[in-house]
């Protein structure tokens, strides 16, 4: 079956989460979940898991679902349409699957049982300052101790990093190689500073002075373990796009609502025909969006060994064009609503914060277009462009 046609599972899916968002999502609920400290209101999170949401992204032998990457971005394009606050792409996808990659069977029985139940979040310290979100540009490092690492350095913009129990730390090993490390909340040298995006969301700094970890998942080549970060931070990639598609399609239908009962000379300002054909290419940009998304899905799953290449190539293309559809669906929602369609009050507004802040957050189309070049190309490894203003500037 292709990408692009929802077997009957993945419509039920589809219509459970859209239906408990409408009935028990409301202004009120995310509100409540923007003003919490952590971005995410426990009781609520718990509801998720009773759904089985956060175990889709966790393999059945660890309590989970072992859902593909396509029924999961089913469900974060609804989560992406209701506009929900709690980092279900940060914590459940990007840290639950990393985990689940690397853990020993003892910290799987520790971590992964509790991610699927609710109980614990995890977050993937990715990216640096200055890094351009771009997991290669690493100055952290791990030195050895007695008994395991000292790790030493900052993590900046970390997803879901507000309210973690756990940290997945990369940091740079003497001998030219990478380690990943598993840094509990609490523990002695961490100081995690939670920061709230202008779109609500919560991400958090970390500063490493000295923090002992006795968890190494894994330590390699330098080349070894990016190709895993990568492969990690292309799902994540992946189901951000698919809750990015989501914002956009609701944005979309609050702009043809406005459109159909906003009269100007005594007729809807819908009727006209300009205003028609604008929609029209909003409408097909966001179909071509959900489709290249749902095929780098399947790209994903489908992944052997030696496709590594075509499965970055599909997330880069994927996250290049959806960030610049999300910036031109928010950009002519505001056009087409005019003034109010920036306001707090009025809903559209809570849209377009989202949709400015996802078309930047995990690489902007530029980041992503040098990206894609370079994979195409079979370039080695180079860092991102220097961020711009726009994307070092989210917190307030």
């Amino acid at each position: 079956m292709s990408e692009q046609t929802l077997d009957n599972d993945q419509n039920m899916l589809a219509d459970s989460a859209r239906k408990y968002i409408a009935r028990g999502y409301g202004a009120a609920v995310r509100e409540a979940s923007v003003a919490h400290p952590d971005g995410c209101v426990p009781g609520r999170w718990q509801e998720f898991a009773e759904f089985g949401w956060l175990a889709m992204p966790i393999p059945q032998a660890d309590d989970g679902l072992g859902s593909s990457l396509l029924d999961i971005c089913v469900l974060a394009e609804e989560f992406g349409r209701g506009l929900v606050n709690e980092p279900f792409v940060a914590s459940a996808v990007l840290g639950g699957m990393l985990l689940a990659d690397v853990a020993d069977a003892g910290l799987r029985a520790r971590w992964l049982p509790g991610i699927a139940d609710g109980s614990l979040r995890v977050a993937f310290a990715a990216w640096e300052p200055g890094g351009a979100f771009d997991v290669s540009a690493m100055a952290t490092t791990a030195q050895p101790a007695e008994q395991g690492f000292h790790l030493c350095g900052r993590k900046s913009l970390v997803p879901g990093g507000a309210g973690a129990d756990a940290y997945l730390v990369a940091a740079r090993v003497p001998g030219n190689r990478i380690g990943l490390f598993l840094v509990e909340a609490g523990t002695p040298g961490l100081t995690v500073t939670p920061h709230t995006l202008y779109d609500g969301q919560r991400v958090a700094h970390l500063t490493l002075d000295k923090v002992p970890s006795s968890f190494a998942l894994t330590i390699g080549p330098d080349d070894k373990v990016l190709a895993l970060l990568e492969r990690a931070m292309d799902r994540a990639i992946v189901a951000h796009c698919a809750e990015t598609v989501g914002v956009m399609a609701g944005a979309f239908e609050i702009t043809r609502e406005y459109l159909a009962t906003r009269k100007q000379f005594g007729r809807a300002i819908g009727t006209n025909q300009v205003i028609q054909h604008r929609m029209v290419d909003l409408l097909v940009e966001i179909e071509e969006a959900r489709a290249l998304t749902r095929a780098a899905a399947g790209v994903a799953d489908r992944e052997t060994a030696s496709e590594s290449a075509v499965r970055r190539r599909y997330s880069a293309a994927a996250k290049a064009f959806v960030a610049k559809t999300a910036k031109h669906m928010w950009e002519e929602a505001v056009q087409l609503h005019g003034a109010i369609g920036m306001t707090q009050e009025y809903r559209l507004g809570q849209f377009v914060k989202r949709l400015a802040a996802s078309s930047t957050l995990y690489g902007g189309a530029e980041q992503q277009l040098e990206r894609l070049a370079s994979v195409s190309l079979g370039s080695p490894r180079s860092h991102l462009t220097e961020p711009s203003s726009q994307e070092i500037s989210y917190a307030r």
